[in-house]
C-alpha cells in the first residue's frame, strides 16, 4: 500500500505543478487590462516578448515575472513541505534520516524525495507549453525556465540572464538570447553535477546552489535542466527558421534603449 501512496503523491506534485504551469497570464493581463488576447497579434504567442510588443512593457514585464513565479511557487512549496514536513519524509523514504546524506534530500541518495521536488517545476514547464487551460497550447517557457535557474543558484542572475542581455543587446534576437541561455545552464548543470559527486562535498554543493534555502543538487538538476533547455529549444524551432533565412523580428526597445 505504501508504494501507491508513494506514486499518488508523485503523481500529485506534477499535477499541482502542471496546473500552475498552465496559468495563461499573457491571456489574463490582455483580457482584463487590454480588452484583447494577444494570440491575435504579433507572433500570436502567450509570453511577455509578445505582450509586450503588443499591448506595452509594463504588460510585457508583469507576463514574465509572473510566468517564472508560477514555476517558483509551487516549487518552493514542494521542497519546504519536505523539508518540514517529516511524516511525508518517511512516507516516501523509509530509510529518510535528517541527518544523514546519502539518504535525504541533500545528499547522493537522488531518493524519491528528490524526484518528488524535481516533478514540480517538470509539471510546470509542460504545462506552460501545453497549456490544460488554452487546448493544450502554450508559451514557449522561457520565464519559466528563468524561474527554474533562480531557485537553482545564485549565479543565475550575475551569468546566465548577463548572458541573455549580452546576447541580446549584439542581436536584438530574444529567441537566440533564450536559446543560448538555456544551452548555457544546461551544461552548467551537468558541470556543477559532475562536481559535486566527484568531490562528494556538501559545503561545495551548498555554495554553488542556494545555501541550502533551496533544492540542492541530485542527478533530477541536470535532467530538469536538460529537459527543459531541449524543450524551450524545440519551442523555438520557427524562430530558428527564421533565424537562418534573417527574417526573424528583432526588438526595437534595445535599439531605442541604446540611442538614449
Amino acid at each position: 500500500m505504501i508504494y501507491v501512496y508513494r506514486i499518488l503523491i508523485l503523481l500529485g506534485l506534477f499535477i499541482v505543478g502542471y496546473i500552475f504551469g498552465s496559468i495563461p497570464n499573457g491571456i489574463i493581463i490582455g483580457k482584463i487590462f487590454y480588452k484583447k488576447d494577444p494570440r491575435n497579434y504579433g507572433s500570436h504567442n502567450t509570453g511577455g516578448t509578445n505582450v509586450g510588443r503588443s499591448f506595452s512593457k509594463v504588460a510585457g514585464a508583469a507576463t514574465i515575472v509572473l510566468d517564472a513565479l508560477k514555476l517558483m511557487i509551487p516549487y518552493l512549496g514542494a521542497y519546504y513541505l519536505f523539508k518540514y514536513y517529516t511524516p511525508i519524509c518517511t512516507l516516501m523514504d523509509s530509510v529518510y534520516d535528517s541527518s544523514n546524506l546519502l539518504y535525504n534530500w541533500y545528499g547522493f541518495g537522488n531518493s524519491l524525495i528528490q524526484l518528488a521536488i524535481a516533478l514540480v517545476p517538470f509539471g510546470a514547464m509542460i504545462g506552460h507549453s501545453s497549456s490544460i487551460f488554452l487546448k493544450f497550447k502554450g508559451g514557449k517557457i522561457v520565464a519559466c525556465f528563468v524561474g527554474y535557474m533562480l531557485l537553482s543558484t545564485y549565479l543565475a542572475v550575475p551569468l546566465f540572464i548577463l548572458l541573455f542581455f549580452i546576447v541580446l543587446f549584439k542581436t536584438k534576437y530574444v529567441s537566440l538570447s533564450s536559446i543560448i541561455m538555456s544551452a548555457s545552464f544546461m551544461v552548467y548543470s551537468w558541470i556543477v553535477y559532475i562536481v559535486y559527486v566527484s568531490t562528494g562535498s556538501q559545503q561545495i554543493a551548498s555554495y554553488l546552489m542556494w545555501f541550502n534555502l533551496t533544492p540542492s543538487i541530485s542527478i533530477f538538476f541536470p535532467i530538469l535542466s536538460t529537459f527543459g533547455a531541449v524543450l524551450l529549444i524545440f519551442r523555438h524551432r520557427e524562430n530558428i527558421k527564421r533565424l537562418k533565412n534573417g527574417t526573424e523580428s528583432k526588438v526595437k526597445w534595445v535599439d531605442q534603449l541604446i540611442q538614449k
